[in-house]
């Protein structure tokens, strides 16, 4: 077997002569391998086979234990039921977007007569619409877009950089894809919001411009749009 080997490193069509082969294994769980080769025969000495092997050990504790830190970073920001962004993670990132774009828009979106859902289907059935909903949503946003739990039956979306117009259609093509989509058929009303850099505008009236269109929404028949502008000049 070691001749079989030896043959097969001598061939020219394999660019190395010498290899080194340490298994990634933390808390009993092979993580992966990592592989050193040389072009000389026998170039690897027991002692360097040693310091290797001490080296990828502390290393993989450092790798797992940074992944750990970046799923417990995810966990803090994330949802667990829907994997939507958490409220407060949309918040800052909305604060950010004020001081950095030139507009945004900002989507309140709440599930119609969700009560009746959870009473009619059970709870479980009412977590399955959230989950739907909130599929719908991550399926009709960019990449740059944040769609976040907001609280109970009530979403978010926030869309930086994009006009009122842009914020409107996205919206509407919510309501519409949720009628479409969800099962058992359920719909949402929505209340958008618009801010700009030519107006003095903060956080907190983007968010109950946008509350007070969804109750519009609501007052009027639920499954539609209402969009709330801030009606002051500057």
């Amino acid at each position: 077997m070691y001749s079989n080997i030896q043959n097969q490193l001598a061939d020219e069509t394999i660019p190395f002569s010498s290899l080194m082969v340490v298994p990634m294994i933390e808390s009993d769980s092979l993580k992966g391998f990592c592989i050193v080769s040389h072009s000389i025969p026998y170039y690897f000495t027991f002692d360097m086979f040693k310091l290797f092997q001490s080296l990828i050990h502390h290393s993989t504790l450092a790798i797992t234990n940074s992944m750990l830190r970046e799923e417990l970073e995810r966990m803090v920001i994330t949802d667990q039921l829907t994997q939507l962004f958490a409220k407060g993670f949309l918040n800052d990132e909305i604060k950010q977007s004020m001081e950095k774009d030139e507009e945004g828009t900002f989507i309140l979106l709440d599930i119609d007569n969700f009560k009746k859902v959870n009473d009619t289907f059970g709870h479980q059935t009412g977590d399955e619409i959230l989950v739907q909903v909130a599929n719908i949503i991550q399926q009709n946003i960019r990449s740059s877009d944040i769609g976040a739990r907001w609280g109970g039956e009530e979403l978010a979306i926030y869309l930086p950089g994009a006009s009122l117009k842009t914020g409107s259609q996205v919206a509407h093509r919510l309501v519409e894809a949720v009628y479409k989509n969800t099962k058992p058929k359920i719909t949402v009303s929505c209340g958008v919001s618009y801010w700009n850099k030519k107006r003095k505008d903060q956080v907190e009236s983007l968010f109950n411009r946008a509350d007070v269109g969804l109750y519009h929404a609501k007052e009027r028949g639920k499954n539609q749009v209402v969009i709330k502008e801030d009606k002051s000049p500057f």
